[in-house]
């Protein structure tokens, strides 16, 4: 579903749940905890993420989530970046404040809501195999970034979340 809804049609060729031995012999090699991950299929974690993907499809990813222009997309994008639970109804949010802190859910995406300079945001976070990864982007004005490294640290992670939002903030002013 995700190859025929999504992936496919975006032409994301390189993000799935198990990579080809092709895409295997391709990925960056992690770090940290646990050392480098293998390269295996994530179908167990789908419900979390569980996906494997590059630079240039998460760039795909990104621009169609910010494509404003594209009347055909409104639909869907409407519902994924709706907010379905604002945090003040939720009993905990354990979680979910790694890169910045949460004001709501929608699909898949975490909103951190529109405060003082900084427009709203909405971001997800990952990681797994010794490595981290942070998408985020802007609505309504075309801009958004991606950014993976190959270390599993949370301390670094929470510092290069900030920059990248407050990076965000700077391109697309409120």
């Amino acid at each position: 579903m995700l190859h025929d809804r999504i992936t496919g049609r975006l032409r994301m060729s390189d993000t799935g749940a198990a990579p080809t031995r092709e895409q295997c012999d391709r990925l960056m090699t992690g770090s940290g905890l646990g050392g480098p991950g293998p390269c295996a299929d994530t179908d167990a974690t789908a419900g979390a993420g569980g996906r494997y993907s590059t630079g240039n499809d998460m760039a795909v990813w990104l621009q169609h989530n910010l494509a404003d222009n594209d009347r055909a997309v409104w639909p869907a994008l409407g519902l994924a970046h709706a907010v379905y639970r604002q945090r003040q109804t939720m009993t905990a949010a354990i979680g979910f404040d790694e890169a910045g802190p949460i004001d709501g859910l929608a699909l898949g995406w975490v909103v951190v809501a529109a405060h003082g300079h900084t427009p709203l945001i909405m971001q997800k976070s990952g990681g797994g195999g010794g490595f981290m990864s942070y998408v985020a982007f802007v609505p309504g004005r075309d801009v958004g970034l991606f950014v993976a490294v190959n270390r599993v640290d949370f301390t670094m992670f929470n510092g290069l979340t900030a920059v990248a939002n407050e990076l965000l903030a700077s391109l697309a002013p409120r």
